[in-house]
């Protein structure tokens, strides 16, 4: 007990020793709380992202600003920056942090409103709902509602509703967003009230748009309409912003006209809008190109998507998959429905060169944001040991020199020793990974090579029946040449179409979003569906047989028709690549709630202990074998997304069989 009240004293004298000390080594701080919120909007005006970041973490540090909005700041600033996964991880971290202020709650509102809309922007909507549902309910309870941030999540949520089948709700929420942004632009009748509803209500509309809702569509055109009316009322009314929002209206009023069969009035509405100084614009002509395809009007499409490559060169854009998707095949799509051959082979050879670059800028970008991830994750440990060092100091300050110089060593000895030994371990682990890294490195070179041959292959083709075609030549030809030239055109755009669709699979095979199951049907049109496609290829020299298990005629699932289909295509070619002779067998077979379609082979067969490494991305054991490596990978992904999964059998030794499985009705 004596000893106890010796170090208890000693404890104390130390931390009043230790608190003197530290009042006179203090870094450069903000003097009080407004300061320091100023100085954050200077920054966030000027858009000095980089100043953002360093203000977000010396005004936490110091206590001027809490943990929540020092987050949201973070995930802002990244999101400017395109590195989305860090932006995400901050809005994510303030969404999960603990409310304990009014400030608290608006930063968390916030967040929550950014995260949704990143995350609805991806296309993941049960991720949406899941931020944006318990958001909604936590400033319910808070009576935190009265407020564009709670407007926007309703329109968010409603989005989701709408995309997940559930229209109804998804009007209730979309109605009383547009009832809650009313009275915000009513109480405050700013500028950028007016523009976060009415990038609401484009959101709504292109959202009824994508889904041939067209009926809806053009009345949520009708609530935009209202809104800018009641803009033009002000008396510092935006001349600009009101030309350029009357535009937009025109051009959605349009589309959803011509999708309700009514061209006449789209183009008398569309016409008003060639009237205007927006559409004249480079980002005008870009958003009137939806109307003009969906019209028919392909020529002038085509001389908008001039435009694109003015676009791309003014903002330093460059070539991405969703570009290439987006715009560039769209693009093709234009020009050759204007009957533009010329133009149409250039945009081909376009598509072809970008798309090596941009799936070198795509895993370039990504390891990048990955490494300032990690740069992020270390400094945030660094505040985190600062702050536990700062502790420690106030409690050990007082003890008597002799205890604490041995006190010091023994600490000193203990923690090189750990340090040693997790250095060790780090360093064991770090070889590994690099091994892997560079392992990796080779097999994506090997796809990249792969890929652009097999786009050059169609795109030659392409391009010497387009010179036929627009050759003095061409007009000799009789039209069933003619005839067979149109097919094989189309074969080849279809297959540079099939080309860039396992890029974008590749691209969304890490996803978790589960795929909608609306289609019933049996698994015996599924097989054959699968091995009709397989069988039609003229590279396919082994004949499928199917077989089927007891009952198996009778078994009907509930899933999603193209992507089963597509994920067993995967393995019949898998199947056919590796097997030079012999035989390859569908087997149907049902084992407990699941269906299972077992493809079986006399092929090369697998190791088994690559029977996991092979459902990795890149991955060949053969490198000398036609392929990308990724259909196994693809296959798995959908299958999981379906609720079922995909296995190599390890105890099958006549070549290899995969076992593809799905759940019943």
């Amino acid at each position: 007990m004596k000893t106890l009240r010796l170090l208890n004293y000693l404890l104390v004298a130390v931390l009043t020793v230790t608190w003197l000390l530290a009042c006179g080594d203090k870094e450069e701080n903000v003097t009080d709380n407004n300061k320091a919120d100023s100085l954050i909007n200077v920054a966030h005006k000027n858009h000095e992202y980089e100043r953002l970041l360093e203000l977000a973490d010396k005004l936490q540090a110091s206590g001027h600003i809490s943990n929540i909005q020092a987050d949201y700041w973070r995930g802002y600033a990244y999101s400017r920056q395109k590195m989305m996964r860090l932006s995400e991880k901050y809005w994510k971290q303030a969404v999960n942090a603990e409310i304990n202020s009014q400030e608290g709650l608006k930063y968390y509102a916030k967040s929550a409103n950014r995260l949704s809309g990143a995350l609805l922007l991806k296309g993941e909507y049960e991720a949406t709902m899941k931020v944006a549902a318990p958001a909604l309910d936590k400033m319910r309870k808070a009576d935190y509602r009265d407020n564009s941030d709670f407007a926007y999540l309703l329109a968010a949520v409603g989005c989701c509703q709408l995309k997940l089948g559930s229209p109804d709700d998804a009007s209730v929420n979309f109605e009383h967003s547009m009832d809650l942004f009313h009275k915000v632009v009513e109480a405050e009748p700013i500028k950028s009230n007016f523009t976060t509803a009415i990038v609401a209500v484009i959101t709504i509309t292109d959202n009824y748009l994508q889904l041939n809702r067209y009926q809806n569509a053009y009345n949520w055109t009708l609530a935009f309409k209202e809104l800018l009316d009641i803009y033009k009322e002000l008396p510092n009314a935006d001349p600009n912003f009101i030309d350029k929002q009357q535009t937009r209206l025109d051009i959605y009023s349009a589309s959803a006209l011509q999708g309700l069969g009514k061209n006449k009035e789209a183009e008398q509405v569309f016409n008003n809008a060639l009237k205007s100084h927006y559409i004249q614009t480079n980002e005008g002509k870009l958003e009137a190109i939806n109307y003009l395809m969906s019209a028919g009007r392909w020529d002038e499409a085509a001389e908008n998507f001039e435009v694109l490559d003015k676009q791309m060169q003014q903002y330093g854009i460059t070539p991405t998959m969703d570009i290439i998707q987006h715009y560039l095949l769209p693009k093709y799509r234009a020009n050759r429905g204007a009957h533009r051959m010329e133009a149409t082979n250039n945009v081909s050879y376009q598509i072809c060169d970008e798309l090596d670059t941009a799936i070198v800028r795509m895993q370039r970008d990504a390891a990048m944001e990955l490494t300032t991830i990690y740069n992020t994750q270390q400094k945030e440990k660094e505040l985190v040991e600062q702050k536990a060092h700062m502790v420690r100091q106030r409690y050990l300050a007082t003890i008597l020199a002799l205890v604490l110089v041995l006190f010091c060593f023994v600490l000193i000895i203990y923690f090189r020793h750990q340090s040693s030994m997790r250095l060790e371990k780090a360093y064991s682990k770090l070889e590994i990974a690099n091994e892997r890294t560079k392992e990796s490195s080779r097999m994506k070179t090997s796809f990249i090579q792969q890929m652009s041959h097999e786009i050059r292959t169609p795109l030659n083709i392409l391009s010497g029946f387009t010179q036929i075609l627009t050759s003095s030549e061409g007009e000799e030809l009789d039209e069933e040449t003619r005839q067979d030239i149109n097919e094989k055109i189309i074969e080849n755009t279809n297959r540079i179409t099939e080309l860039v669709n396992k890029m974008l699979e590749l691209s969304d095979v890490s996803s978790m979003t589960i795929i909608e199951r609306n289609d019933k049907l049996s698994a015996k049109q599924i097989a054959q569906e699968a091995i009709k496609s397989v069988s039609d290829n003229e590279d396919a020299i082994i004949p499928i047989q199917l077989k089927l298990g007891e009952g198996a005629n009778q078994l009907s699932l509930q899933t999603n028709e193209q992507a089963a289909t597509r994920a067993l295509i995967m393995l019949l070619d898998n199947a056919e690549r590796f097997t030079k002779e012999g035989s390859i067998t569908l087997v149907i077979n049902q084992q407990d709630n699941m269906v299972q379609f077992a493809v079986e082979d006399t092929g090369i067969g697998v190791p088994v202990s690559e029977a996991e490494h092979i459902f990795e991305e890149f991955v060949q054991l053969n490198e000398y074998e036609v392929g990308t490596g990724i259909g196994l990978t693809v296959a798995r992904s959908i299958c999981r997304r379906l609720g079922g999964d995909v296995m190599l059998d390890t105890s099958y030794t006549d070549g290899a069989r995969f076992v593809m499985t799905l759940p019943v009705c």
